[in-house]
């Protein structure tokens, strides 16, 4: 999954594995592999009995035999997804766990590409033939809830249960004041940089400019800072760090057009125009920027890992402090489970969604899939502890903005993504450039209202 991007592909889309090169990061699981885990079972063979039962059974015994009435047809929980490889693997491990051990409950997954996952949601549930349950971005939220696709989790979302996972990952799917799902993994950017250029990561954009200068050379294609400055997903984390936002911090009014937003804006297309940021490079020209040493820094996510050539050394670093002082910021994405709002087994439904959102769970997600998971308990396991790659991302989790799950922040990714390609990269004024998208956006919601 490439090119974060809302209503055209999801900026959350990139939930994909990490591949060979994050494999490298959790080499130190290797060792300590483990089954997947148990789902809730009945009591095992030869286990005592309650003394009710056992009289029952006893009584049983000694009757003469009469027919027996067929045993109930088992509940048939249907889950949709878009995970692929490891991602995949993992969660077809925890399937075949799970309806090894339930067999009142059959668990049945279908996978389906991201793009085709979200139409076919939309045009699936309200015929009554969609799925029970359904991983995706949390981005999908607020216009899912708004449309009647998903229900609230109601008295299902206890303080006990919502306690296992980090805050910043439950707080996106909460939409209205209600908890619309259970978190499975989150998603941010952080800064890679190549060893062998810089030895040490920079705290600061100065440091990093500093760092970047002795190997800029436009004529080779040589520049300092590779990532895709006119895709608000990615520039978002230079918004958030001048005190701007793409929609208010409720999601439900649009601020493109504001000071900070220009002066951020500003900040970037300096970098541009200083040769430290190439124009117009996407997913793969980042990719073959960095894996070609042409760019000693990245701004990227967790699947860059397994595009990154293995005989690159390579670091990770929390992003560092803009010219203003203050820290970029990226979006977070948190992926979850949600449940359909016509599903006709819900009961049984939110009992695999809570084995899926479970701690144990969670170590066979980060084991196999390479997944940075919501759940507390996993980063207090000593296989993942030590891990660079998880700590860095697990602290950038905590200096990030989550992303809007309301319908008007769907509204506003290309227009804002077009402004900033004729602002930084183009001649247009910050101020005309951010005008101009705001209209735009107010055009979209309109019309999205009607």
């Amino acid at each position: 999954m490439c090119g974060p991007q809302l209503e055209r592909a999801s900026p959350l889309a990139h939930l994909a594995p990490f591949a060979l090169a994050l494999a490298l990061a959790w080499a130190c699981v290797a060792c300590g592999k483990s089954a997947p885990p148990a789902a809730p079972a009945g009591p095992a063979a030869g286990e005592a009995k309650p003394a009710g039962e056992a009289a029952a059974a006893a009584a049983a015994a000694t009757a003469t035999a009469a027919p027996t009435e067929p045993a109930a047809a088992p509940v048939k929980v249907l889950l949709w997804h878009a995970y692929r490889d490891d991602e995949r693997k993992a969660l077809d491990a925890l399937v075949k766990s799970w309806n090894d051990r339930n067999p009142a409950i059959v668990l049945e997954a279908l996978a389906v590409p991201y793009d085709a996952l979200i139409d076919k949601v939309q045009v699936a549930i309200p015929r009554g033939n969609g799925p029970d349950l359904v991983i995706i971005a949390h981005d999908k939220i607020g216009t899912w809830a708004r449309d009647g696709l998903i229900a609230p989790l109601g008295e299902f979302a206890t303080p006990e249960r919502l306690k296992r996972f980090l805050p910043a990952t439950v707080r996106p799917l909460v939409f209205e004041r209600a908890p619309y799902g259970l978190p499975l993994a989150f998603k941010s950017t952080v800064l890679f940089y190549n060893k062998k250029l810089v030895p040490q990561p920079p705290t600061s954009m100065a440091e990093l400019v500093a760092a970047a200068k002795p190997h800029l050379d436009a004529k080779e294609g040589k520049f300092g800072l590779a990532f895709d400055a006119a895709d608000l997903y990615a520039f978002a984390a230079f918004l958030h760090a001048y005190g701007g936002r793409a929609v208010s911090e409720d999601g439900r009014s649009l601020t493109i057009d504001t000071p900070e937003s220009r002066a951020a804006i500003e900040a970037v297309r300096k970098l541009h125009a200083d040769g430290i940021v190439p124009k117009g490079v996407t997913g793969f020209i980042v990719t073959a920027m960095f894996n070609d040493s042409k760019a000693p820094f990245v701004i990227n996510g967790p699947w860059f890992l397994s595009e990154i050539d293995p005989a690159i050394d390579y670091g990770v670093a929390i992003l560092p402090t803009a010219d203003n002082g203050k820290p970029l910021q990226p979006y977070l994405g948190s992926e979850a489970v949600l449940i359909s709002a016509h599903t006709k087994q819900r009961a049984a439904a939110l009992t695999v969604m809570d084995y899926l959102a479970g701690d144990e769970a969670a170590l066979t997600r980060m084991r196999l899939g390479k997944q940075l998971v919501a759940n507390v308990k996993a980063y207090e396991n000593p296989e993942f502890a030590t891990s660079p790659v998880v700590k860095v991302f697990r602290a950038q989790s905590e200096v990030t903005v989550p992303m809007a799950n309301s319908v008007e922040a769907g509204v506003v990714w290309s227009p804002f993504s077009g402004a900033l390609r004729r602002a930084i990269f183009g001649d247009q004024a910050a101020a005309d450039a951010l005008a101009q998208a705001a209209k735009e956006a107010a055009a979209a919601l309109a019309t999205m209202k009607k």
